[in-house]
């Protein structure tokens, strides 16, 4: 018998089923997956040796598993994914709704160096949270991306949907189930798996660009496809290329961004204006601010001003206390990126050599490149960085030893930048068939790197020794003050360049994973037949290894430490002025796996999936997990379906191996009734265990009529040993508790004046997480004269999101709320209880779609929504958050296929607008006054794409 294989999630070997799965399966882009097409050679005589097609199907690992059908999968087809008009694996995701927050994208600068810059986005199916869905290429993982950023205050990792070209994508399948038990750690939420082209036969050529209005932003993709089979057909090359460029935002093109000061802008809700939280200018400015014995705490501003209580010059003096927040430095002002300039290039080969009828070669390879390049305001010295400034330091102008408190010296320019991205994948394995067994196996090693170079940060030490020097001509003066005439950004008077030169360095962080895979699967569709039909069955095994560096400067990671060179007291480990320090890290583990699958039929109506996985962590434990899903069609146009899974997730590598890791936020210390920065060592912790779940979905789907669709799911996932750690503002909140019953916090180290020096905190399970939420589609296609109508509509819904608090989390917020004085009430406990609609959990995300095709013509109109939720980090005098309201935006293309008896033939032209209506971001407290792991800055987006084929 020959060998063919077609990766898709139809099947065969199977009897007419329902009506409703058929007309999934034959419906392209179907919002939720097939059951399947019937067979038509089962009864061929074998002496004629009829081909066996070779099915893929998400969510099983019996090849043409009917079983897989029962479970709620989303499958984008090629046509659906250019339908988006999305250009970058970000803008994809975006636009299904099951898919929550994405956490890991450009406009974030929470972080700095410690986030994952550069040209990532992370995948979060369900929302909740980055790192619980498996993600999977062609069937198989994918490697991480190197980079990580805090979740929940722990570091999360992702693989970047980025590094995908989205126009060789032959479709994109969402199983929105837990399947662990199928797949392994990580697919909590579900599966996500890119399939890319590999039955392109001749040449394809695309190229799209896009602008954005209102600002300098465009992106241009040019994608070539080739394919052949030589070899006496034996033998098939496909090839792909992919490059991608764009200009990116700066914040100074959105009204939003444009000012860090959101207090008065007017979309704030009412009630709301005014409110200090959504004023995002930084005290650390050009007009610095000092300590000394006699001084006190005094600030520099213009002479002349009202209270200028010591002369500096004749330009500046300086005044007692903390400056004014009218003279908060504003970044926004300054010449800073939102979104991220960026070059990428990606390839994918494939290749299938017949070796004989029953056995098949196949391999793949991938490379993508990516480099982006931002700009950022100069960094302040963090609170564990004040130095001291000598009394005969040049421009010392108090005669006395001072601290600089905090000071941002503008006038050594903006900082620069540059991310570079690299990954590779190559592939190689045998398939074969013997009789009705399916049997597969293959080798995977895939690498990815990243580069991440901060061009033009200061040293910290360096910059007090050049302060420090008696000689004018070589000293550095931090007393000359900003733009009195643009008080939030700038400055006048700049310092030599030769002197800036002596305290500035470029900064680096490089980051890699690695993932090395084998696997072996055997399958058969009909093991043996009992009263109900044939029973399928599949068994594998998989040995993987996973590995993780992260690479920090000598400036970053503590080698090179800041010392004060006055005092010679150590202030930080990191040297680098404005970064907590992070410790190099590096680790791996193995993983061995295996599982086994049971497709049995129980009625002519009725089918049930039996799946069990067993997976051996090297460093956090062992654990074995069930899954049972059965399906029920009572009558041919409906439905019912439900499943039960349990689920794991290991601990990322990051959470276990990093040590020592410094961060400092400003928390509200109530021993001192003040805010401040405060630090925090968080460290890794190798006892953690997996996090464990349960995964229950059920639902129905109709088929009423001949073409229309209509499926409901609910699901519901609860999660327990949930890694986190203890909020530090909670640590503090613990600890004035504690004092008022005589005792005190162990995790917290003081100074002999009570500030805080440190917190201790390390990463643990904590306490459980349920989620559960509600699916919706519906899918009509309607032929007429005029030509074919086409409606969709793809709705999810989160009905519940909440964490259970830790024991200390959970006193801290009884005795808040039993009024204990002790405790402030306006300080709220984060990270526990009802998080739904908060911050990036709204409850509804959906769109609506029509289309029409006719003859050489093709038009689709699409609606999106994302519904309101709070920014809890925003509360007015009640205690109420600051609602962020829902968002509608309308998507519309059209295009034409040209047919002619030239080189034109076969092509098609498709001018598109994303955002008809230019509809802004609601305006949020969160980096360029909105929150980009919901929303998009990109306001009207009108494209235009030509492909041909020949």
């Amino acid at each position: 018998m020959r060998l063919n294989e077609r990766r898709s999630l139809n099947s065969v070997n199977k009897p007419s089923y329902l009506r409703v799965c058929l007309f999934v399966a034959l419906s392209g882009g179907a919002l939720v997956s097939p059951v399947y097409a019937q067979q038509s050679d089962v009864e061929e005589d074998e002496a004629a040796e009829p081909a066996i097609e070779r099915i893929r199907v998400v969510g099983s690992n019996i090849r043409g598993a009917r079983a897989a059908g029962n479970l709620p999968v989303t499958v984008l087809s090629e046509e659906d994914i250019r339908a988006t008009g999305a250009a970058t694996g970000d803008e994809l995701l975006r636009s299904i709704p099951q898919i929550g927050d994405i956490s890991f994208n450009n406009e974030r600068t929470i972080g700095g160096v410690n986030d994952a810059r550069g040209d990532v986005a992370s995948i979060n199916l369900r929302g909740i949270g980055t790192g619980n869905t498996l993600t999977l290429l062609n069937g198989r993982r994918l490697v991480l991306h190197p980079g990580t950023q805090t979740e929940n205050f722990v570091p999360v990792t992702t693989v970047n949907s980025n590094t995908l070209p989205v126009r060789g994508l032959s479709r994109l399948e969402v199983l929105r189930d837990g399947a662990a038990a199928i797949y392994g750690s990580d697919a909590v939420a579900g599966v996500v798996n890119y399939v890319l082209k590999d039955d392109v036969d001749g040449t394809q050529v695309a190229a799209n660009y896009g602008a954005s209005d209102g600002t300098s932003f465009d992106q241009m993709t040019l994608t070539a496809l080739h394919g052949r089979t030589f070899n006496d057909n034996q033998t098939y090359l496909s090839l792909s290329a992919a490059y991608y460029t764009r200009t990116g935002i700066m914040a100074s093109e959105r009204d939003y961004s444009g000012n860090s000061d959101l207090r008065f802008h007017p979309d704030i809700p009412a009630g709301f204006e005014g409110n200090p939280s959504l004023d995002n200018r930084l005290i650390a400015s050009p007009w610095g601010h000092f300590i000394g014995d006699s001084i006190g705490t005094v600030h520099i501003q213009p002479a002349g001003s009202e209270n200028c209580e010591y002369v500096v010059d004749d330009e500046v003096c300086a005044a007692s206390g903390t400056a004014d927040r009218d003279w908060y430095y504003d970044p926004a002002l300054e010449d800073q990126s939102m979104t991220s300039d960026v070059d990428r290039f990606n390839v994918f080969g494939y290749l299938t050599h017949q070796i004989n009828d029953n056995l098949e070669f196949f391999a793949e390879g991938l490379w993508y490149t990516a480099e982006s390049t931002r700009l950022r305001e100069q960094n302040a010295n963090l609170a564990a960085q004040r130095f001291t400034i000598a009394a005969d330091a040049a421009y010392n102008p108090f005669g006395e030893d001072v601290l600089l408190r905090n000071y941002r010296a503008v006038d050594a320019g903006g900082r620069r930048i540059v991310v570079d991205d690299d990954s590779y994948r190559t592939l190689a394995g045998l398939r074969g068939m013997f009789g009705y067994w399916d049997w597969e196996s293959a080798v995977l090693y895939s690498r990815a790197t990243t580069l991440d170079m901060d061009y033009n940060r200061i040293r910290g030490d360096a910059l007090q020794n050049a302060i420090n020097q008696t000689d004018p001509d070589l000293a550095y003066n931090p007393f000359l003050g900003g733009d009195p005439t643009s008080p939030n950004s700038g400055t006048l008077r700049r310092n030599p360049q030769s002197v800036i030169d002596t305290f500035t360095v470029d900064v680096f962080r490089e980051s890699t994973s690695e993932l090395a895979l084998w696997d072996f699967k055997l399958s058969n569709p009909a093991v043996f037949d009992w009263y109900a039909g044939a029973i399928g069955a599949a068994v594998g095994v998989e040995y993987r290894y996973e590995a993780y560096e992260d690479e920090r400067d000598p400036l970053l990671s503590g080698e090179l430490p800041f010392v004060d060179q006055v005092t010679g007291e150590l202030l930080s480990d990191s040297a680098a002025l404005g970064s907590s320090s992070t410790p190099s890290a590096d680790g791996n583990r193995d993983v061995m796996s295996v599982y086994a699958e049971l497709e049995v039929p129980l009625h002519a109506t009725l089918d049930m999936q039996l799946a069990a996985r067993y997976e051996d962590f090297s460093d956090v434990g062992s654990v074995l997990k069930p899954k049972l899903a059965l399906a029920w069609g009572p009558a041919d146009w409906v439905q019912l379906r439900a499943a039960y899974t349990e689920g794991f997730r290991a601990p990322n590598l990051p959470q276990v191996v990093e040590q020592g890791v410094t961060r400092s936020n400003t928390r509200y210390d109530p021993l001192l009734d003040m805010r401040y920065g405060v630090a925090e060592v968080r460290g890794g912790n190798v006892e953690l265990e997996p996090e464990e779940s349960e995964n229950l979905s059920y639902g129905v789907a109709l088929s009423p009529l001949e073409n229309l669709l209509i499926t409901v799911d609910w699901w519901n996932i609860e999660q327990v040993g949930t890694v986190g750690i203890l909020n530090s503002q909670t640590h503090l909140l613990y600890d004035a508790l504690l004092r008022a019953e005589g005792s005190v916090n162990e995790a917290i180290v003081r100074n002999d004046a009570g500030e805080v020096l440190y917190i201790e905190n390390q990463y643990g399970n904590l306490n459980p997480r349920t989620t559960e939420g509600m699916d919706v589609s519906v899918s009509y296609s309607l032929p007429t004269d005029m030509g074919t109508f086409r409606f969709n509509l793809n709705a999810a819904q989160l009905t519940k999101f909440e964490q259970t608090p830790d024991p200390i989390s959970a006193l801290v917020i009884a005795e808040q709320a039993a009024g204990n004085p002790a405790l402030p009430q306006d300080i709220a406990v984060l990270g526990a209880g009802d998080l739904r609609r908060s911050n990036g959990n709204p409850e509804w995300r959906g769109f609506a779609s029509v289309g029409w095709e006719y003859r050489q013509w093709g038009t689709q109109l699409r609606v999106n929504y994302i519904s309101d939720f709070d920014n809890t980090s925003v509360t007015n005098d009640d205690g109420e958050a600051m609602p962020i309201p829902s968002m509608t935006t309308y998507d519309v293309f059209a295009d034409y296929r040209i047919r002619a008896a030239n080189w034109l033939d076969e092509s098609r032209i498709r001018l598109g607008v994303r955002n008809l209506t230019d509809e802004a971001p609601p305006v949020a407290s969160a980096s360029f006054g909105y929150i980009s792991d919901v929303h998009s800055n990109r306001g009207r987006y009108v494209y235009l794409d030509y492909s041909i084929a020949f």
